[in-house]
């Protein structure tokens, strides 16, 4: 994926940051898979995989608008990070959550910072496979016990999406499962590893 594309992705994320809507399915991009997508159902899958106790610290990797945060914010010690400025200023008007704004390949925060760190939809939007091997690397610095990585695709559902090798996450030692957003647009699928 050139950076063409990078750009691209970017400015969808920051119009949506940028508009009136509160709707979280439009925000984050999931507005193509129905009402009955559930953030209770996918959080309750990346909680399973990983074994995450209550009262964990929890970061999440391209927290969009809130749409999985909303779900983690009373039991954990929630932090977000997005790329998007726009996006990040959404999520604090729609939630009182700890937002930044960070880039997923040059996370700010020290060694194991955090007991798991967990992304879901991102890395269809990354810009080429070294951007996506770092931003695996810095997850697994920043965290303690676990990463997930949901919403993986096998195949490119548009042209500028991008695709990470699947075998490449098997050699990394990840376990992979069926992802929640599984649908008939794609051949999805989620990886999580623990410490």
């Amino acid at each position: 994926m050139s950076n063409n594309n990078y750009q691209f992705w970017k400015s969808i994320w920051d119009s949506k940051g940028n508009s009136e809507s509160t709707d979280l399915l439009f925000l984050d991009g999931y507005e193509h898979l129905g009402s009955d997508f559930s953030s209770a159902q996918i959080t309750s899958q990346i909680i399973e995989s990983l074994n995450i106790e209550k009262n964990s610290s929890i970061l999440e990797v391209a927290t969009g608008c809130g749409f999985l945060a909303r779900e983690l914010n009373e039991n954990y010690r929630f932090v977000g990070v997005d790329y998007s400025e726009a996006i990040i200023n959404k999520h604090k008007k729609l939630f009182n959550h700890e937002v930044y704004v960070c880039e997923s390949n040059n996370l700010f925060f020290e060694d194991n910072s955090f007991d798991y760190v967990f992304c879901y939809g991102l890395f269809q939007y990354l810009p080429n496979t070294i951007y996506a091997e770092q931003t695996i690397s810095e997850m697994h610095r920043i965290s303690k016990k676990g990463i997930f990585l949901g919403d993986l695709k096998n195949k490119k559902t548009r042209d500028t999406h991008f695709v990470f090798p699947k075998k490449s996450l098997i050699d990394l030692k990840f376990t992979i499962i069926e992802s929640e957003a599984s649908n008939d647009d794609a051949d999805r699928y989620s990886a999580f590893r623990r410490f």
